[in-house]
C-alpha cells in the first residue's frame, strides 16, 4: 500500500489549515507593510490591531500544526475511540515531566518562552522538541494500544478494565520519554549550536550559506526553525553592525533594518533571508505551475487552476514556504529533495554574488514573512540596490524553469518508479487489468494523485488487484471511479490513454483491411 497515498488523504484538512494560515499572514503582512504604508497610509490603529491579529492567528495555525497533525493521526486508528484523549494526556505528563527535569544551562533559544514557569525562586524551562516530542508519544500510543488489543483478559476486576490500563501506561510512558527527552535533548540542542557556529565562523564562504540552507529548512520541517532564526536572524550568530551614531546593531534582521534607516549606502545584511525572495516568487510558482499541466481531467483542473493562483500569490506574499514542502513530501518526496538541495543551491549562489536582500520584520517570529514580493518591490527603489536586486531576478527565472522542469519530468517519467527497479510497462498493463482491461475503458485522467476512470462494465473491477498495485481508495461517482494512487497517477493515465489510441488505431487499420479484403 502506498503509506505516503494514505497520509495524503489523511491530512489534507491540516494541510489545507496551513495554506489558510499562511493567508492570513499574507493579509497582516500587506497592511503592515512600510512600503504599502507610504502609498496608502494604513498604519491607523484599527488597521494596525487587524494586522496583528490576523498575523498572530496565522503563526499559531502554523505553530501548533504538528499537535493537529498528531491529533489527526490518532484519530485514525481504527476502532479505538479513547485513544485522541489518551494521547493529549500522554503528551501533556510528557511536557511537565520535562518542566521539572530540563536543565537550565542550555542557550535561551532552545527553550519554549510561553512555558517558562518560576516556582519557589527558581525558573523552570521546556525545551523546544519539535515534532520529536510529538512523534515519540505518537509511537507510544500506537505500541500501548496495538499490545493491549491482543490480550484478551487484562483484569478480572471491573475498575482496572482495558482502558484504564491503557491511559496508566500513557501516563507512564509519557513521563519516561519526558524524562528521557530532559535528560538527552541537551546534547541534540549542542549538536546544533555547533553546527550554527560553524557557519557563522565563515558566512562569506557560499559553501556555508549551502550548509545554513538545507539546515532552516530541515529545521522547519521539524518545527524547530524558531532556534536557527532567532539566533541568526536576531542574535549575534547573524553579525553585528555599528552605525555612524555608534549604535551596534546584532542579527541579520536587526542589521538590515537599521541599514535601511542609514543615509549612506551601507548594505551588508540580508544574507539568510534573500534566498526567499527566489523561492517564494519564482521556485513556488514554476512547481505549481508545472503541478497544474500534470491535471488532465479539464473538469478538476478548470476548479483547481484558480486554487494554484491562489497558492502562488499567497507565497508571494505571505513568505511561507511550509505548506508547499509538506505538499511536495507528501506527494512526491522526490521533488522535496531537489528542493532541498535547490535550496541550499541558492543560497549558495546568492552569497557568491554578494546579494543579501532582507525583509520588513514585525517583531513575531512565527508569522515572519521573508521574501515577500511586496519587499522586492520596495527594495527596487533603492537605487544602491539594484544590481543585487536584478542579479536575484535572473537567478530566479533559472530556478523558475528548473523547478517546473523537474517537477515535470518527475511526474511524466520517474514518479511510477522513481529508482526504476521494476518494470513500468507491466506495471501500468496490471493497473488497466485492475480496471477490467484496457477493452473495458472508456476514458481515463488524471489529477495531482488520483485518477479518474470511466468504464464499461462495473463488475470487472478487480479492486483487490489495485490495492496491489498502491491504490489506496476507490470512489465511485457519477462520472465513474476515483481512484487514490499517489504522484503515479500521471504517468499512469498517460500511458493507459496511449495505449488506447494504439489498440483503436490497431481495430481501425483491421477494419480496412477487412472491408479491401471483402
Amino acid at each position: 500500500m502506498n503509506r505516503l497515498q494514505t497520509y495524503y488523504e489523511q491530512l489534507q484538512l491540516p494541510v489545507k489549515s496551513l495554506f489558510f494560515g499562511s493567508f492570513l499572514i499574507a493579509i497582516g503582512s500587506l497592511i503592515a507593510n512600510p512600503y504599502i504604508n507610504s502609498i496608502l497610509k494604513l498604519d491607523n490603529a484599527t488597521l494596525v490591531t487587524i494586522s496583528q491579529i490576523l498575523m498572530s492567528c496565522g503563526g499559531i495555525i502554523l505553530t501548533y500544526f504538528p499537535v493537529y497533525v498528531f491529533i489527526k493521526l490518532l484519530s485514525h486508528q481504527k476502532n479505538e475511540t479513547n485513544i485522541v484523549v489518551a494521547g493529549i494526556i500522554s503528551y501533556l505528563m510528557f511536557l511537565v515531566t520535562m518542566v521539572f527535569l530540563t536543565p537550565s544551562t542550555s542557550p535561551e533559544a532552545s527553550y519554549i518562552s510561553s512555558l517558562t514557569i518560576m516556582l519557589n525562586g527558581k525558573q523552570l524551562h521546556v525545551y523546544r522538541t519539535g515534532i520529536f516530542g510529538l512523534v515519540a508519544i505518537f509511537f507510544l500510543m500506537r505500541f500501548i494500544y496495538r499490545k493491549t488489543s491482543q490480550k484478551r483478559n487484562i483484569a478480572n476486576l471491573s475498575y482496572v478494565d482495558r482502558e484504564t490500563t491503557r491511559l496508566v501506561s500513557s501516563l507512564v510512558g509519557g513521563a519516561v520519554i519526558g524524562a528521557l527527552f530532559a535528560f538527552g535533548w541537551p546534547y541534540i540542542i549542542d549538536s546544533l549550536y555547533g553546527m550554527m557556529e560553524f557557519i557563522s565562523n565563515d558566512v562569506n564562504n557560499p559553501m556555508s550559506l549551502f550548509a545554513y540552507g538545507a539546515l532552516e529548512r530541515l529545521l522547519a520541517l521539524s518545527n524547530l526553525d524558531s532556534i536557527l532564526h532567532q539566533e541568526f536572524w536576531l542574535n549575534t550568530l547573524g553579525g553585528t553592525w555599528m552605525n555612524l551614531a555608534g549604535q551596534t546593531f546584532v542579527g541579520d534582521v536587526n542589521i538590515w533594518a537599521a541599514q535601511l534607516q542609514e543615509t549612506v549606502n551601507s548594505f551588508g545584511a540580508g544574507r539568510f533571508t534573500s534566498a526567499y525572495y527566489v523561492l517564494n516568487i519564482f521556485a513556488v510558482p514554476g512547481y505549481f505551475m508545472a503541478i497544474s499541466s500534470t491535471i488532465s481531467n479539464k473538469k478538476v483542473r478548470n476548479v483547481n487552476i484558480p486554487v494554484l493562483f491562489a497558492a502562488i500569490a499567497v507565497s508571494m506574499i505571505s513568505g511561507v514556504l511550509l505548506p508547499v514542502e509538506i505538499l511536495m513530501l507528501l506527494t512526491s518526496p522526490t521533488i522535496y529533495f531537489f528542493h532541498l538541495f535547490m535550496t541550499s543551491f541558492i543560497y549558495a549562489i546568492l552569497s557568491g554574488f554578494s546579494v543579501a536582500l532582507g525583509f520588513s520584520y514585525f517583531g513575531s517570529l512565527m508569522s515572519a514573512s521573508p521574501g515577500n514580493i511586496i519587499d522586492l518591490l520596495g527594495i527596487t527603489g533603492k537605487s544602491v540596490l539594484i544590481s543585487k536586486v536584478l542579479i536575484l531576478v535572473l537567478v530566479g527565472v533559472i530556478v523558475f524553469v528548473a523547478y517546473f522542469a523537474f517537477t515535470r519530468f518527475y511526474f511524466e517519467k520517474i514518479a511510477l518508479d522513481v529508482l526504476n527497479v521494476t518494470n513500468k510497462k507491466e506495471r501500468i498493463n496490471e493497473f488497466a487489468e485492475g480496471l477490467g482491461g484496457y477493452e473495458n475503458i472508456e476514458s481515463v485522467s488524471s489529477t495531482l494523485t488520483r485518477i479518474h476512470a470511466i468504464i464499461t462494465d462495473r463488475d470487472a473491477l478487480n479492486v483487490a488487484s489495485l490495492h496491489r498495485q498502491g491504490v489506496t481508495r476507490i470512489v465511485e461517482t457519477r462520472q465513474g471511479f476515483v481512484i487514490s494512487l499517489g504522484s503515479a497517477a500521471f504517468m499512469t493515465q498517460k500511458a493507459i490513454n496511449k495505449e488506447l489510441k494504439r489498440l483503436k488505431a490497431l481495430e481501425v487499420v483491421q477494419e480496412v483491411d477487412t472491408n479491401e479484403t471483402q
